[in-house]
């Protein structure tokens, strides 16, 4: 009897199973001056840039990455995500619920603050932040990569630990990494 052997090719016309969400054509296949470069495409092609960095790590290392990835926030304000310019009604709900310590209160009004935040651009920005602190050596590769592929998922760890950190900062409840406390307004 003989064996079959199927083997699968890429679709110029499908979406491209880097994640951009673009047809396969206009992205991974596409020559690099041809590509079609979106934030969502950006992010995507990040991530499959850091993969090899999780080479050998077993699932309880990735595990510890992960659980690492909610202090990045600790580390420096350029893994603080930018609040917006006005403050919606579930900002200064969430800016006062840290204030005066309310923790329920504060978990609620974060997650209902995370959809104004909860950007292609906001998570490529922290993403660019990950990669810029491994290449400075203030982070590992692997931690990096973990961060990385955490932003492409459809809820971000990292996203919402920055959020509680920018909340806290601007609160004036928590110091920035460097120690200082900004005003409340």
């Amino acid at each position: 009897m003989r064996e079959v052997v199927v083997v699968t090719k890429e679709r110029r016309n499908e979406l491209c199973p880097c994640g951009s969400r673009l047809k396969a054509k206009r992205c991974c296949l596409a020559e690099a001056e041809l590509r079609v470069t979106t934030p969502r495409a950006t992010l995507a092609r990040l991530q499959s840039s850091v993969l090899p960095a999780l080479r050998g790590i077993g699932r309880e290392q990735f595990r510890e990455l992960y659980d690492e990835v909610i202090f990045l926030p600790e580390l420096d304000v350029s893994f603080h995500v930018r609040l917006p310019g006005v403050f919606t009604p579930e900002i200064e709900r969430a800016l006062y619920a840290c204030s005066v310590g309310d923790e329920e209160a504060f978990d609620e009004a974060l997650r209902a603050v995370l959809p104004a935040v909860d950007t292609i651009e906001n998570r490529l920005f922290l993403a660019e932040a990950v990669l810029a602190a491994r290449d400075l050596g203030r982070i590992s590769p692997p931690l990096a990569a973990v961060a990385v592929v955490d932003l492409n998922q459809a809820e971000s760890a990292l996203l919402l630990s920055s959020l509680a950190r920018s909340i806290g900062v601007r609160s004036g409840e928590e110091r920035t990494p460097s120690g200082l406390r900004v005003a409340a307004p």
